[in-house]
């Protein structure tokens, strides 16, 4: 009779016990649940604000291509810029200075770029594909690749000569005044080529 009453009693006591075991399971299950909703969420606002930030960064950098765009077109601004294409030779040393802060206009921008690279909002493909891009209508000319020379020492070391160095290196010098004359109407370079096998009416 005492062992079944001490059996009944046991069981009594440990009742409580395997409802708080039961209890703090839950608890620890609810506690890790609460922690990997915390880190989704975490996550999701990193996205997002990096998100934010390239989105700003972005904005800067196309804020400040358009200042140069429209600097360049200014009529003083503007034919210092032809003059250094057409005939750098004859350029003042107002108009060098002119030209030049377009150049170092450029290169700032560059320098942007590099900086959204190094804290990973874009891609060193994505940098140079840029640079490759506007390189040629700001260095393809005479002036602007000698210019681009006299930068080369204070960027030495740096993602500016690494990535854009070869790039301005391997431009034509005359691309923009090929341009210039391809896209005026009318002239000899901006009239298509002849389609092959085509005759001309007499």
């Amino acid at each position: 009779m005492k062992k079944t009453q001490d059996h009944a009693m046991e069981q009594q006591h440990q009742r409580p016990i395997k409802h708080a075991d039961r209890l703090n399971r839950w608890l620890t299950l609810g506690a890790n649940l609460g922690v990997v909703l915390g880190l989704v969420i975490l996550i999701v606002e990193v996205r997002q604000n990096a998100a934010l930030t390239r989105a700003q960064m972005e904005t800067g950098k196309n804020d400040l291509l358009a200042q140069i765009e429209l600097s360049l077109a200014s009529p003083e601004s503007g034919a210092a810029w032809i003059k250094s294409i057409r005939a750098p030779e004859t350029m003042s040393d107002l108009e060098v200075r002119m030209v030049e802060s377009h150049l170092v206009a450029l290169m700032l921008q560059w320098d942007h770029m590099f900086n959204m690279e190094a804290i990973g909002l874009v891609s060193q493909d994505e940098a140079r594909q840029h640079i490759a891009n506007t390189a040629p209508y700001y260095f393809g000319s005479r002036h602007g690749k000698n210019w681009w020379r006299w930068q080369e020492t204070g960027w030495e070391g740096t993602p500016m000569m690494e990535v854009a160095g070869p790039i301005v290196g391997d431009l034509d010098e005359d691309f923009m005044l090929r341009y210039l004359e391809g896209t005026r109407l009318g002239s000899e370079q901006s009239d298509p080529a002849k389609p092959a096998g085509t005759e001309v009416p007499r």
